[in-house]
Order: C-alpha cells, then structure tokens, then sequence
C-alpha cells in the first residue's frame, strides 16, 4: 500500500501541488525501474512519471475502442498490447 502526502511550496501553492508516494515493489520491479533510469540518464521520479504517462496513453486509447500495436522495425511483424 502507499502513502501519500501533499505538499505544497509557499510561492506556487495555488499553481503546483507536489505528492510524495512511498511504495513497496517487488526486487524485479525496482531492478527494471533503476535499469531504465540508468539507460536514459534520467531520475528515477522521472521515470516513474514516464511509466504512468505511457499506462495512461495506453488505458485512454483502448477506453476510447482503439488497439495499441507494437510493430517489428521490418514491418514483418504485428502485436497488439495488453493490459490486464
């Protein structure tokens, strides 16, 4: 389960809300999180904020009635993603 608190800082307190999330994941979980992170050179907030942006442009889309296709780069192959 997470914990979640809210902070806000004084001078953007109307414009910017901050959450601080602890969460428990499993040692694969956290290995491909720091591996990512590592491979783009970014933070790991980061990275995180890109996992949830791809989740919710793969949740909108398949709400919406459309697939999410994954194609080979020689056009050969055709997947399409799943979310359970």
């Amino acid at each position: 389960m997470a914990a979640e608190n809210t902070t806000e800082s004084p001078a953007t307190a109307a414009d910017t809300h901050i959450t601080r999330l602890s969460v428990n994941i499993n040692a694969e979980t956290a290995a491909k999180l720091r591996w990512y992170k590592e491979q783009k050179g970014i933070s790991i907030t980061e990275t995180i904020r890109r996992a949830v942006a791809l989740l919710d442009l793969v949740e909108r889309e398949t709400a919406g009635g459309n697939e999410v296709l994954l194609k080979s780069r020689d056009g050969k192959s055709v997947r399409q993603l799943w979310l359970v």
